[in-house]
């Protein structure tokens, strides 16, 4: 089998090389530290409910590729932008220990793609239906690209050089530049290309317009802890968009009457603002969320 060996040579520290692929016309930009995740009680759960399920579906990728996503994908980061008309377009890479072969063999098992060369590399397009929109690209050893062709082409010219990165975006760079590396999911988007589609005049429309930029964390493990932090235009507009945060937040406490672990769960929910910033953080025992998965009746026995 044609394993590579994964190499951390990041334009972050302690994130994927990969990052550095991800186009400047990038408007959102999303990652996961999958063997995190793997790790994580909360994968541990998923195996114990579904772990008969996860298996029967992997059986047969694994058998004829030789890969086990859940012990040979290391790191996923994807980017995406809007469109206006096709309502967005995207691509993600797949970062770890990859049987290039056997997963082209699988491929072309289950329907004969449609090649496209570009830059030197090989784009093998799956067709759903009668379109040929999304595709597949080995960037090299290591690293798998998928999404729509257009989005792996750009991708591709970041990797030759002829356009730039994601760190040149004066939006995303900023919010990537702060991230944790030890986060299990992170998220950055430039906001104000999607929020300024937002109807005016409805409920709410005229303060989500109003977020220029958002980016968060979330990790799951013994705590569920997170973090969501929106920049809006001015500081009265970050005003309406904490009130309607604290507004949501009480909605969920008043449902916290008819269900105590709501009611545990809202306390671990908190929503600050500093100037045209607000911070939305949650932090709570992951065994809530396992308490409130429970039917009531089987919380009342124990």
């Amino acid at each position: 089998a044609l394993y590579s060996t994964y190499v951390v040579r990041a334009a972050m520290p302690g994130l994927p090389e990969a990052l550095n692929y991800l186009p400047a016309t990038s408007h959102a930009v999303f990652g996961m530290n999958v063997k995190k995740f793997v790790a994580s009680p909360v994968y541990a759960k998923l195996e114990e409910t579904h772990g008969t399920t996860i298996a029967n579906d992997l059986a047969d990728f694994i058998a004829q590729t030789g890969v086990d996503p859940r012990r040979d994908l290391h790191y996923l980061i994807a980017a995406g932008s809007a469109d206006s008309d096709r309502g967005g377009r995207g691509a993600a890479i797949a970062v770890g220990q990859f049987n290039t072969a056997g997963i082209t063999n699988y491929i072309y098992a289950r329907k004969t793609p449609i090649k496209v060369e570009y830059r030197g590399a090989t784009v093998l397009l799956i067709e759903e239906g009668s379109r040929l929109e999304k595709g597949v690209v080995f960037m090299k050893e290591g690293e798998i690209a998928f999404g729509d062709l257009d989005s792996l082409k750009a991708i591709l010219d970041v990797r030759d050089q002829a356009a730039p990165d994601i760190m040149t975006n004066p939006t995303l760079a900023p919010l990537i530049q702060q991230l944790n590396p030890d986060e299990m999911f992170w998220f950055a988007g430039d906001a104000s290309s999607i929020a300024s589609k937002v109807p005016r005049g409805e409920r709410f429309g005229d303060t989500v317009a109003s977020i220029q930029d958002l980016a968060g964390t979330l990790n799951l493990d013994e705590a569920v802890t997170g973090k969501i932090t929106a920049t809006a235009k001015d500081e009265e507009s970050a005003r309406k968009l904490a009130d309607v945060a604290r507004g949501l937040v009480a909605l969920g406490q008043l449902a916290g009457d008819q269900e105590p672990r709501i009611a545990d769960l809202m306390k671990g929910v908190s929503v600050t603002q500093d100037k045209n910033r607000i911070v939305l953080k949650i932090n709570f025992d992951f065994s809530l969320l396992d308490q409130l998965e429970r039917p009531r009746s089987a919380r009342k026995v124990a």
